[in-house]
C-alpha cells in the first residue's frame, strides 16, 4: 500500500478536480457554458417568477412571462436581455421601459427569437434585467434557459392494438378556468358564492368584481378541502395590493386550527377590484375544492394590519426629513395612522404676523361641506408643532378646547418667516388601516371669527386673504355663441378697456387677445381657446421663483403663469401655460421645476354635464397615463372609455374625422384628423395692435403633446346622451362632438375650472 503525505495527497486531489472541470467544459455544448451569475434581487423591486425555461427550433420564437413589482419609490424601469447569442433577438411587451408607482406591478412578456442557423443542442442562459432609470446600478434579474431543439420527425400513424380501456384521470379543471392571471379573471357578483378547484399544483384563481366607493365588502373562504391552506389577496385596477390574509382566526366560535382566510375591506373609489386565491404551499389536485363568497357588507375587520393598506398618498412621512408640504388653506384628505406607532409629518411656510390654524378632522362625510358628526372609532389625534429645526417644541394639543370631538388643533402666529414642522400621531401610538383623518392648514383673514376647527364648522377651509382669488369683472358682452356680424372699432376699444382692468398683468391680456379677442368682438364664430372671462388671480407656491411664489390667472380652459415678473417680457416663454391636465390625471400637483406634492386624481367629469354620474373623469385616465402605443396611423378610433377606466369597443358610425393621422413618439400616442386639423387651424387673430390672419394657436405651448389615445365616451350634454370623442393632452382636453355646428365641433374642456376646483375645493365664479 502506497502512503502519501497529506500535502502531496491534497495536491493530487486538486489536479484531478481541475482535470474533470476542463473535460466537462470541453464536451458541454452551450452558448454560455457557465451558469449566469445571480445578482441578488433588490428588496424594493423584483421579478416573479424569477426563472423559466423553454425549448424551440431554429428560427422559432417563444415567450416568457414574469411580473415586475415595485415596492420602492415611483420610477421607470429599463428592461433588457443579456447573454443573448449572436443572431438572436428579444422583444418586450408592453415596452422595454415601464413606469411603476409605489406598490404597483406590471406583467411583462419577453419574446425570444432564435436565429435560423442556431445549432441544435445548444443552450443559452439569458438574464432578463430590470434596471431603475434613476439608479441604473440597481437591478432585478430573472433567469431564462433556452434550448435549441430539432424539428420533430413525422412518424407514420400506427393502428392501435386492442387492449383494456384506461381509467380516466380526474379532470384538473373547474367551470371557471382559465383564470390564472388578472387579465383572465372571472366575475363574481356581490352576495353570491362559487365552488372552485385548486388544480394542478401551483394553480391560482383570479376573480373580479365591481366595487362601490365607500362600501365595505368581505371576501370569505367558507369551505375548504382538508389539505388546502389558501390565502386571499385583494388588488385594485392598477395591480396594487390592497389587502392580504392567510388564516382568519377570529371566526365564531374561535378555532386556532381553522386555516380559512377572510378579508374585510372598505372600497376607496368606484372601480374593478381583483381577488387572488392560491395555496400557500403551491399544492393542488383534482380533489382540492373550496367555496368563496363575496359579501356586500364587512363582517369583521381583517385580523392583522395590512402594510399595503397602511400606505396613504403621503407616505413616506414618518420623519421630519420626510415631511410632506402642506399649503395655506389646503385640505389633505384620507391620511392614515397605520401601523402602530405611525406618525405623520408635514411642513408649511409661516409668514411673520399671520395667523394659522392646523387641525385634524376624523368625522366621516360624503362630499364637500357635508358634515357627519360620527367620529371614526379608534381615532384620537395629537398634534405637535416644532420650530424650523424640526425638533424644538413650540406647542402641542390633544383635544380641541371646548369641543365635543377627539380632534386636535393648534393656533400659531409666527414671529419669524420660515418653514415650520407639524407631527400628527394617535394617542397611545395605536394604529391600523381603519384610523383615518383629514388635515387642514388654514390661514385666517384679519378680523375673521370663524377660523379653525369646531364641532360645527364645515370640513372645507375658508380661503384667506393671501390666497384669496381676485375675481375678474365679467365682460360686458354676451357669452353665448356669437351669431352677429363684426362690431365697430368703438366696440373694440370698449372691450379692450374692460379687459385691461380684469387681467392681473398686461402680458396675460396680450396672450388672451391673440386668439379670443376676435371671438369676444363677434368678428368670428369659433370655440374659445382661453374663455370669455379672465377669472381668479393668485400667487401660488413655486420653489424656483425668486419670491417662492408665481403669479397665475385662471380661465375657463386653462391657467396662465408668470414665474419671474422681472424676466424678459419679449420672450415667448415669459407667460407659460400650466400642465394642468397631467396634474389632474396623475394627482401630482407641481410646486417647483421638478417638485410635486401628492393628491388624489381628480374625480371631475372630463366632458358634458358636471353631474353625470356615469361619465369618465380625469381619474378614469389614471391607469392609461403611462401606456405608450405604437404608430396606428390610418386606423379608425374604435375604442370607448367608461368611468371605471375600462376600454371597450365603439359600435357607432366610423367617421373620417376620427381616423388617426399623426403619431407622436415623444409620448407614444396618436391623434385623429379632426384634432390635428384643429391644432393647425388658421384664422383671424389680434396681434401687435391689429387684426391679421395666422395660426390660431402655437399648439405645443398651448395644448401640448397627447397624454392618452383618443376615446369615444358616452356623456350627458344638457341631459341628452351623446357620443363624444375625447383626448387628453398635457395642457388641454380636446373634445369632438359630431352633431355640433361648424366652429364648435371641436372644443377645449374647462380644464382651468376643473383644476381650480381640484386644488382649492371650490368653484370659480
Amino acid at each position: 500500500m502506497v502512503r502519501l503525505y497529506p500535502h502531496l495527497r491534497n495536491l493530487v486531489i486538486t489536479i484531478l478536480l481541475l482535470t474533470l472541470v476542463v473535460v466537462f467544459a470541453t464536451h458541454r455544448v452551450s452558448v454560455d457554458a457557465s451558469p449566469p451569475s445571480a445578482p441578488l434581487q433588490q428588496v424594493d423591486f423584483f421579478w416573479n417568477p424569477t426563472s423559466g425555461k423553454f425549448s424551440a427550433q431554429p428560427g422559432e420564437s417563444s415567450t416568457f412571462t414574469s411580473t415586475l413589482r415595485n415596492n420602492g419609490a415611483n420610477d421607470t424601469f429599463n428592461l433588457s436581455v443579456t447573454n443573448l447569442p449572436s443572431g438572436w433577438t428579444a422583444d418586450f411587451s408592453p415596452a422595454s421601459a415601464i413606469a411603476l408607482s409605489t406598490n404597483a406591478q406590471r406583467s411583462v412578456v419577453v419574446r425570444i427569437t432564435i436565429s435560423a442557423n442556431a445549432a441544435v443542442g445548444t443552450t443559452a442562459n439569458l438574464n432578463i434585467v430590470a434596471a431603475r432609470a434613476s439608479t441604473p446600478t440597481e437591478q432585478a434579474v430573472a433567469f431564462l434557459e433556452v434550448s435549441v431543439v430539432a424539428a420533430p420527425t413525422n412518424t407514420p400513424t400506427r393502428t392501435p392494438t386492442a387492449g383494456p380501456t384506461a381509467t380516466p384521470a380526474p379532470l384538473c379543471r373547474d367551470g371557471f378556468e382559465g383564470d390564472n392571471d388578472r387579465g383572465s379573471a372571472k366575475v363574481i357578483d356581490v352576495n353570491t358564492t362559487q365552488q372552485r378547484t385548486i388544480c394542478p399544483a401551483g394553480d391560482q384563481d383570479w376573480l373580479v368584481f365591481g366595487g362601490v366607493g365607500g362600501k365595505s365588502y368581505t371576501v370569505d373562504i367558507s369551505e375548504m378541502s382538508f389539505g388546502l391552506d389558501l390565502s386571499l389577496e385583494l388588488f385594485d385596477e392598477q395591480g396594487r395590493s390592497l389587502a392580504f390574509n392567510d388564516d382568519f382566526f377570529n371566526r365564531e366560535p374561535p378555532n386556532p386550527n381553522d386555516l380559512r382566510p377572510r378579508i374585510s375591506f372598505t372600497i376607496p373609489v368606484d372601480g374593478r377590484y381583483y381577488i387572488l386565491v392560491r395555496d400557500t404551499a403551491n399544492r393542488g389536485n383534482a380533489n382540492y375544492f373550496y367555496t368563496i363568497a363575496l359579501i356586500g357588507e364587512a363582517t369583521g375587520p381583517t385580523p392583522t394590519t395590512i402594510v399595503g393598506v397602511c400606505l396613504d398618498l403621503f407616505e413616506p412621512d414618518g420623519l421630519p426629513e420626510e415631511a410632506q408640504l402642506i399649503l395655506s388653506n389646503e385640505l389633505q384628505e384620507d391620511r392614515r395612522l397605520c401601523p402602530n406607532g405611525d406618525a405623520d409629518w408635514v411642513y408649511f411656510f409661516g409668514k411673520t404676523g399671520k395667523r394659522y390654524f392646523i387641525f385634524t378632522d376624523t368625522r366621516r362625510y360624503r362630499g364637500p361641506n357635508q358634515v357627519n358628526q360620527d367620529t371614526q372609532a379608534g381615532a384620537d389625534t395629537e398634534i405637535f408643532l416644532t420650530d424650523r429645526d424640526g425638533v424644538s417644541l413650540i406647542d402641542r394639543n390633544d383635544d380641541i378646547p371646548g369641543g365635543e370631538t377627539l380632534d386636535s388643533q393648534i393656533e400659531f402666529i409666527p414671529s419669524v418667516d420660515g418653514y415650520y414642522y407639524v407631527q400628527v400621531k394617535n394617542i397611545g401610538d395605536i394604529g391600523n388601516q381603519f384610523i383615518r383623518y383629514d388635515l387642514t392648514l388654514q390661514l385666517c383673514v384679519p378680523g375673521q371669527t370663524d377660523c379653525g376647527r369646531s364641532s360645527n364648522t364645515p370640513i372645507r377651509p375658508t380661503p384667506a386673504t393671501e390666497e384669496q382669488p381676485t375675481v375678474a369683472t365679467p365682460f360686458a358682452l354676451s357669452t353665448s355663441t356669437p351669431t352677429s356680424t363684426p362690431t365697430s372699432t368703438n366696440a373694440l376699444e370698449q372691450v379692450n378697456t374692460v379687459q385691461a382692468a380684469d387681467f392681473a398683468d398686461v402680458a396675460f391680456q396680450q396672450v388672451w387677445q391673440r386668439s379670443d379677442l376676435p371671438i369676444a368682438n363677434q368678428r368670428v364664430i369659433r370655440t374659445w381657446v382661453w374663455g370669455p372671462d379672465a377669472l381668479a388671480t393668485r400667487n401660488e407656491m413655486y420653489n424656483q421663483s425668486a419670491t417662492g411664489t408665481r403669479l397665475v390667472q385662471y380661465f375657463d380652459k386653462a391657467r396662465m403663469e408668470i414665474n419671474d415678473l422681472s424676466g424678459d417680457r419679449s420672450s415667448p416663454w415669459f407667460v407659460t401655460n400650466g400642465l394642468l391636465v397631467k396634474e389632474l390625471i396623475s394627482g401630482q400637483m407641481q410646486i417647483g421645476d421638478n417638485e410635486f406634492t401628492r393628491r388624489r386624481s381628480a374625480n371631475i367629469v372630463l366632458a358634458g354635464d358636471a353631474d353625470d354620474a356615469t361619465a369618465p373623469t380625469y381619474a378614469s385616465l389614471r391607469g392609461l397615463l403611462d401606456e405608450p402605443f405604437a404608430d396606428r396611423t390610418g386606423n379608425d378610433v374604435l375604442e370607448s372609455l367608461d368611468r371605471s377606466g375600462q376600454i371597450g369597443r365603439y359600435t357607432g358610425p366610423r367617421l373620417a374625422a376620427a381616423s388617426l393621422v399623426r403619431y407622436f413618439p415623444e409620448t407614444g400616442h396618436n391623434i385623429p384628423a379632426i384634432f390635428w386639423q384643429f391644432l393647425n387651424e388658421q384664422g383671424e387673430i389680434y396681434e401687435r395692435g391689429r387684426y391679421a390672419d395666422g395660426p390660431l394657436v402655437n399648439w405645443p405651448s398651448v395644448v401640448g403633446y397627447p397624454l392618452t389615445e383618443p376615446y369615444w365616451v358616452r356623456v350627458q350634454v344638457g341631459g341628452v346622451s351623446r357620443d363624444v370623442l375625447v383626448q387628453a393632452f398635457e395642457r388641454r382636453v380636446l373634445t369632438y362632438t359630431p352633431g355640433n355646428p361648424p366652429g364648435w365641433q371641436v372644443e377645449m374642456g374647462n380644464v382651468g375650472r376643473h383644476y381650480y376646483e381640484w386644488r382649492y375645493g371650490q368653484s370659480l365664479p
